[in-house]
């Protein structure tokens, strides 16, 4: 896809994609400019969450442009192009549960709902994370792992992220349910990236409480002993929900008041902890950002 914002006054332009992915945040053009951006856009009969009981979107390629008024969308052109065997975009799956996933509910957004806007042609984000899905689940549904592992090739990537569904799985199940989809991506030839689950903002006292049933220590064995890039949101995110305070994490999840999942500014948050980390850690992904 390609997008031409600007026009003959000044202008506030968002662009959302099938199930409310971002593609590009909100854009300020000044009267008389025009600036092009270009997207590569995963397109699927059910635009979101594969198997969760939602509304599978509309038919083909669904573009949203928003701004703060009508007055303010000023967009000049938008073209388009299928993708064929020679101009296949280098595919960035996700694999994960309902922090990460498409939300069609406003309310709630997962990180990887909103990355996409990270990262520039010929990369394009394919997030089939689900909710309530642990890992064993994940890897079990046919809709799920299945189809992933069937689409990857060489040279795509797929971010792995799940613990937060995982407390009652042992560490032992745990571990083996990733080493299996990090082997079965390698056999593809795509490459690996495991993210453990964002922190649940559960606080005791002024600090966040213990963390240790999402599994990131889990994660990062599996990571280590597969030699693959490891990203480890939950520190991250309970570093940062301790610099907001037990007064403060409410204005970035769902409701104000769910503790677990996110809502647009949390997601937006996190997903550009995902992008720092990738770029700091020198992740091969890196090359594909903005």
């Amino acid at each position: 896809m390609t997008v031409t914002l600007g026009g003959s006054a000044a202008g506030e332009t968002e662009i959302h994609a099938e199930a409310n992915r971002v593609l590009l945040g909100l854009t300020a053009t000044s009267s008389g400019q025009s600036t092009t951006y270009s997207f590569a856009v995963n397109v699927r009969a059910k635009e979101g969450q594969p198997t969760e009981d939602v509304a599978a979107g509309y038919p083909g390629l669904d573009l949203f442009f928003s701004g703060p008024t009508a007055g303010d969308l000023q967009i000049s052109a938008i073209g388009y192009a299928l993708v064929t065997a020679a101009t296949k975009p280098v595919m960035i799956y996700v694999a994960g549960d309902s922090t990460v996933c498409d939300q069609t509910d406003t309310d709630y957004a997962g990180w990887a709902q909103m990355i996409p806007q990270d990262f520039a042609p010929p990369a394009d984000v394919a997030n089939y994370a689900d909710s309530g899905e642990s890992s064993a689940s994940f890897l079990a549904n046919g809709a799920e792992w299945p189809v992933v592992k069937s689409l990857m090739t060489t040279g795509d990537w797929v971010l792995i992220q799940f613990g937060t569904n995982d407390k009652t799985g042992t560490a032992a199940d745990f571990q083996a349910n990733i080493t299996q989809m990090v082997k079965d991506a390698k056999a593809k030839g795509a490459t690996p990236v495991l993210l453990s689950p964002p922190a649940r903002a559960t606080f005791s006292g002024q600090t966040l409480s213990d963390q240790s049933s999402l599994h990131s220590a889990d994660m990062q064995a599996v990571a280590t002993a597969q030699n693959v890039a490891y990203i480890d949101l939950t520190s991250i995110t309970t570093a940062w929900y301790n610099s907001l305070g037990p007064k403060g994490w409410q204005q970035y999840h769902a409701l104000g008041t769910d503790m677990t999942h996110t809502n647009a500014a949390g997601a937006s948050k996190i997903a550009g902890f995902v992008e720092a980390a990738i770029k700091s850690q020198n992740i091969g992904l890196s090359q594909y950002l903005r």
